[in-house]
């Protein structure tokens, strides 16, 4: 009898082992389960966010203002004789189209010693109650008055004959008027930095009305 009762014991002790390994795993699932539910919805929530961010960023990269990424949706140039005296200036313009309103970046090259010499921004920014107001911002290569500490670097090319490319680097432009309207204090002073463009088609005002005339 004592022989027999061994081996069932050692059965039985299988068994249990057995069945003790099988319940630790099943647990150990479900603590995975569990936590892969758990974790999902943050998973969801972060592509969402990466989604949005993705929308906000429309329209073609221009520049930094006050560090922040500012695109346009519009380009064009144009060669003109402006100022006095009368000059062959290349004038090129970024526009970008808001939901109400619109931004804009305008550069003025010298057409021909190649260098910017005038900077027009045009920026939409919160007022203290919270309202979207336009905001204007000039510097010129001889300086103003709002601006005595601005400064102004960038050449252009207009190698080609149809499109034009350039650079530009503007600090310390301040806001021509309303500037105690800011919501934020830190917008009456705008720097330019990292702007780069190509490709923008432009015209020559000279050549279409001598092409005109022929």
């Amino acid at each position: 009898m004592t022989t027999l009762f061994k081996p069932n014991i050692m059965k039985y002790s299988i068994l249990t082992l057995v069945f003790s390994l099988l319940m630790a795993c099943n647990t150990t699932a479900k603590k995975e389960e569990t936590n892969t539910e758990q974790a999902s919805p943050v998973a969801v929530v972060k592509s969402n966010l990466e989604v949005e961010a993705k929308k906000d960023n429309t329209g073609t990269f221009l520049c930094k203002i006050n560090g922040k990424d500012w695109a346009y949706t519009k380009a064009s140039g144009i060669i003109s004789m402006e100022g006095k005296p009368r000059k062959r200036t290349a004038i090129i313009t970024f526009k970008k189209k808001l939901e109400k309103g619109s931004e804009s970046i305008q550069l003025w090259y010298n057409a021909d010693s190649f260098e910017l010499i005038t900077t027009a921004v045009q920026l939409r920014f919160k007022n203290k109650e919270g309202k979207l107001f336009t905001c204007y911002y000039n510097l010129d290569s001889n300086g103003t008055k709002r601006s005595p500490n601005g400064t102004m670097l960038g050449v252009i090319d207009l190698s080609n004959e149809a499109e034009a490319s350039g650079t530009a680097a503007v600090s310390n432009i301040n806001i021509k008027y309303e500037g105690e309207k800011l919501d934020n204090p830190e917008n009456a002073i705008i720097n330019l930095t990292d702007l780069t463009f190509s490709d923008v088609g432009y015209s020559d005002i000279a050549k279409l009305a001598k092409a005109f005339k022929n």
